[in-house]
């Protein structure tokens, strides 16, 4: 008999820097006041571990009758430098504030084969963040249980930068 696994599965971290004002740092608005991106956008890539807690409760929703949780979709960031393992169940020192604090997903099945799907989200940060570098999966708002982690190229962000965290075609194995 198989095991039940998910991925390991591909994740990306696409940065839109906001234009500035070379003097006084500001991002740079058009004229109706919508902030104005530089065309270049930096791609971070990399793949996830399993948690043993997602692993856990995808056995539940999928099985047990008496479950009747709801599904991972919440994304969180993290600027720890912490290596993810599989006995993880909270993103260590997760980002709470500066407009990267835990959100929901976009669910989307477009480009995915059977069994897979992509949850994403675009964080816009309101304040310096020194690097973004730590991404979890959860299936709650605050607390709930981790179902993949993983670690993304360092990414330090400045007010109106966005971060759009992303699984790409997660799928079961």
């Amino acid at each position: 008999m198989g095991k039940m696994t998910f991925g390991p599965n591909h994740v990306m971290a696409e940065i839109r820097r906001a234009k500035r004002d070379p003097v006084t740092r500001l991002a740079l608005r058009d004229e109706n006041g919508n902030v104005i991106y530089d065309d270049r956008l930096e791609v971070h890539e990399s793949f996830n571990i399993t948690c043993d807690a997602g692993l856990e409760a995808a056995k539940d929703r999928l099985f047990n009758t008496a479950t009747t949780q709801t599904v991972a979709k919440y994304i969180a960031l993290s600027e720890s430098t912490h290596s993810p393992v599989a006995a993880d169940t909270e993103l260590d020192a997760e980002i709470t504030k500066s407009g990267l604090a835990r959100a929901e997903a976009t669910y989307s099945v477009v480009g995915c084969g059977t069994g897979e799907c992509i949850l994403s989200k675009t964080f816009t940060a309101t304040a310096t963040v020194a690097a973004a570098q730590l991404m979890g999966l959860f299936d709650a708002s605050s607390t709930g249980d981790l179902y993949f982690e993983a670690t993304i190229t360092p990414a330090a962000l400045e007010s109106d930068d966005q971060l759009t965290a992303k699984w790409d075609k997660i799928a079961m194995a």
